[in-house]
């Protein structure tokens, strides 16, 4: 799908949505609990959405859609208006993205969504915490971005957001042009070209938008120190080894531990599992190995435990995932 056939497709294959105020908000009730967010009531979009093993999702706002009342989502997300307009209210300020304009909203960003016109379409790129993981997006560490550290450690409380003028941005609307065209017509690898492009979208954004400043020097620490964790987990997962690790990377087990835990919000051994089924999924999808012999090379000698713990990690079993690609 080149560029000119992408236009085409949204702006004539994207359907209308035909319901009224009224019944959006009748459905979003049903479905979505209400929490307090400094004293107002929101609804809270709680995170439904099957990630599977993508680190993304990619997903249209309905064109000619009604009023969206004021929720938060449980995970990062980037806004992009490709055709038209799009206004929000975020935090309880009025934000309008023109065409070629977007938006990085962190995790608990409370904001609203105003009515769509026929014209206006917008696409959400909604990122898993697992997305800000490994050496693809290494380099957003070395920016010097307050707004970027806070995007890559999902264990603290951020509802922090910013705009961009990328109106006559070209190589963001390349990025996202190149995502929808992977999205709309995918093959086996599309998931990860638009990872590839999504990490050099949000780079971009953060390294030619945001102020330059000089990162703490404990602030930039604990960056290359996750991102060494992060390096030695997809290195030793088999081995899963906690205190192994804290002896070669020359700290205390108990600190490292701890360390783990405050900045990327998850456990070692959470880490460890993710990596692991990770990589049992990909020799799900690319080999004929039985199950028992992909689970003990990832490093789980048990097999009910596999099984568990894949289908906690994929909404699925192992074979249905095999089955299923």
């Amino acid at each position: 799908m080149n560029t000119e056939q992408l236009n085409h497709s949204l702006l004539t294959t994207l359907p209308l949505d035909t319901h009224s105020e009224q019944e959006v908000l009748e459905h979003i009730t049903e479905r979505h609990p209400r929490v307090n967010y400094h004293g107002r009531q929101l609804f809270f979009f709680e995170d439904q959405r099957g990630f599977g093993d993508a680190r993304h999702l990619v997903s249209f706002h309905p064109r000619q859609h009604p009023s969206v009342p004021e929720h938060i989502y449980s995970y990062a997300m980037i806004t992009y208006c490709y055709f038209g307009a799009f206004n929000l209210v975020v935090d309880q300020e009025p934000v309008t993205l023109h065409e070629g304009e977007c938006i990085i909203m962190d995790r608990h960003v409370p904001h609203a969504v105003k009515p769509t016109g026929a014209d206006d379409v917008t696409v959400n790129l909604i990122l898993s915490d697992e997305f800000f993981e490994g050496r693809l997006l290494d380099g957003m560490a070395q920016l010097g971005s307050t707004f970027a550290t806070e995007l890559m450690t999902p264990g603290a409380n951020h509802d922090h957001w910013k705009s961009y003028p990328t109106s006559n941005d070209e190589f963001a609307r390349t990025c996202v042009q190149r995502i929808l065209c992977e999205h709309l017509e995918p093959d086996p690898t599309s998931p990860y070209l638009i990872d590839f492009f999504l990490a050099a979208l949000i780079t971009h954004l953060l390294r030619e938008y945001e102020p330059k400043t000089e990162l703490a020097d404990e602030a930039f620490e604990r960056n290359r120190l996750m991102g060494t964790v992060r390096q030695y987990v997809a290195t030793h997962y088999r081995e899963g080894n906690l205190t192994q690790m804290a002896k070669d990377l020359g700290y205390e087990r108990t600190y490292l531990s701890k360390f783990i835990r405050s900045t990327s919000g998850y456990t070692f051994k959470q880490l460890v599992n993710t990596e692991r089924m990770r990589r049992g999924a990909l020799e799900l999808r690319g080999t004929n190995k039985p199950i028992y012999q992909i689970a003990e090379q990832v490093g789980i000698t048990n097999l009910t435990s596999f099984y568990q713990r894949f289908r906690e990690w994929a909404d699925c079993t192992p074979q249905e995932y095999r089955d299923r690609k």
